[in-house]
């Protein structure tokens, strides 16, 4: 199963870079233009410049944003500004936020290089579909700048008491790093050096599979750059066994944490259905039992979060969603026509497929209702967000011609999800918080 070692990252030097909040993003997927310039002019050593760099001036023929990541990394590198640490270790990394209740939760993890394997070994599990144009992206950044600059969060079945006690231990004790970031997000880190302790670490994960929660991407961007590197610069099998480019970096947390916490993802559909007014009303309300919210037109949140809430509160009962459609009303709906899952179960698809909010609802409301073939079903036609009320301002405005709430599946589906070999819908999951970008890099030459 899983092997994890421990490695040598690439840090901040704290001599150089006393606050480290300066410095560090969220990964590169989630930060929008306008942060990627708030980042870019928050300092000159802000880790963007690596994971997600701008484009150099025309006047400078030749180079493009990943020529600009390769040199800046490798400047960062000559002057310290990243150093490595002198001793191979296993990193301790607490995160501590709220997501929406009254205390605050923690996810505690170990980020490690795990060795990579192929999806049909059935070790490193995926659970999403992935979009090409951005394992292309972090593959050209991969070859520019050959390292891990950003951890894959992924979770293990169950817990483990030796990981446990050890996390207890060191919690006790002062950290190595602590900030917290632009959205309240307290990190901290451990090393763990001492020999006992990473093996100990090591052994408890041996017996597990593990599912990738957030970083599909640059998984399989990591091994399609470990298969080029492998044709590239063979090494006999024994030596093989330790290159790092057969690794990838990774926070590893127990599914049971408390603190892994999925945030629901909602869909701006921008295409127009083939369908009538009175069509689609007729067709939703034979699949459907609707419960419409009515909407002040003056102020409109109050009555999308009562929808919210109500939807919320049909989580783990069956099939449900939110939608609107523009008009005064947003509807709650469960699915009351089984066909659907059954559907799924005879087509050969898992059972736990079959019960999944956002499958059974893609295939019956996006594409056949609303009439958007998977095929189609780019960034043209659906937009992905968390912001409900941006979604239902785009409709308002007439921008978009229906929003799609969603609540988020549990880890428990996730997890079965993937140990059956299915893949959900694309942009179906959004772990909060994201491992943070900064904290530890890990370069691919050998370090011993």
């Amino acid at each position: 199963m899983a092997e994890i070692i421990p490695f040598r990252a690439l840090r901040y030097d704290p001599h150089r870079i006393p606050d480290l909040a300066q410095v560090v993003t969220p990964p590169y997927d989630v930060i929008s233009p306008e942060a990627q310039d708030r980042y870019y002019a928050r300092h000159p050593h802000n880790v963007v410049r690596l994971v997600l760099a701008k484009h150099v001036t025309p006047d400078a023929p030749g180079r493009n944003r990943y020529a600009q990541a390769a040199t800046t990394y490798t400047a960062w590198r000559r002057e310290g500004i990243l150093r490595r640490d002198p001793t191979p270790a296993i990193y301790l990394y607490e995160q501590e936020f709220s997501a929406g209740q009254t205390s605050r939760l923690r996810r505690r993890g170990l980020l490690a290089l795990v060795r990579l394997h192929e999806y049909v070994e059935q070790v490193i599990l995926p659970h999403e579909r992935t979009f090409s144009h951005h394992k292309d992206d972090r593959l050209q950044l991969m070859r520019a700048c050959p390292a891990n600059l950003e951890a894959i969060l992924g979770f293990y079945p169950g817990s483990n008491p030796a990981i446990v006690a050890l996390l207890d231990q060191y919690m006790d004790t002062d950290p190595a790093v602590r900030l917290v970031d632009d959205e309240g997000v307290g990190h901290r880190l451990w090393l763990v050096e001492a020999p006992p302790e990473v093996a100990t670490l090591c052994a408890a994960l041996r017996d597990r599979p593990v599912v990738i929660a957030d970083g599909h991407h640059r998984y399989e961007t990591a091994l399609t750059f470990r298969n080029e590197r492998r044709s590239q610069y063979p090494t006999p099998a024994k030596a093989g066994r330790h290159r790092l480019d057969d690794f990838v970096l990774m926070n590893l947390v127990p599914s049971d944490d408390p603190g892994l916490v999925i945030l629901p993802t909602h869909r701006v559909i921008r295409r127009r259905p083939a369908r009538s007014e009175t069509a689609l009303a007729e067709t939703l309300a034979r699949h459907f039992r609707i419960v419409p919210f009515p909407l002040d037109a003056a102020n409109p949140l109050p009555s999308l979060q009562a929808a919210l809430a109500d939807l919320a509160r049909r989580d783990g009962v069956g099939i449900a969603c939110a939608l609107y459609m523009g008009g005064p009303e947003i509807l709650v709906m469960d699915l009351a026509d089984p066909a659907v899952p059954q559907a799924f179960v005879a087509e050969g698809r898992a059972p736990a497929y079959a019960e999944l909010d956002v499958a059974v609802l893609h295939r019956l409301l996006v594409e056949d209702i609303l009439g958007i073939p998977q095929a189609t079903q780019t960034d043209d036609s659906i937009q992905y967000t968390r912001d409900a009320s941006l979604a239902l301002a785009a409709v308002r405005s007439g921008e978009a011609a229906a929003a799609l709430f969603l609540n988020p599946p549990r880890v428990a589906q996730v997890q079965a999800i993937a140990m059956a070999g299915e893949r959900m819908p694309q942009k179906s999951t959004f772990f909060f918080p994201k491992v943070l970008s900064g904290l530890v890099l890990s370069p691919l030459e050998e370090d011993g």
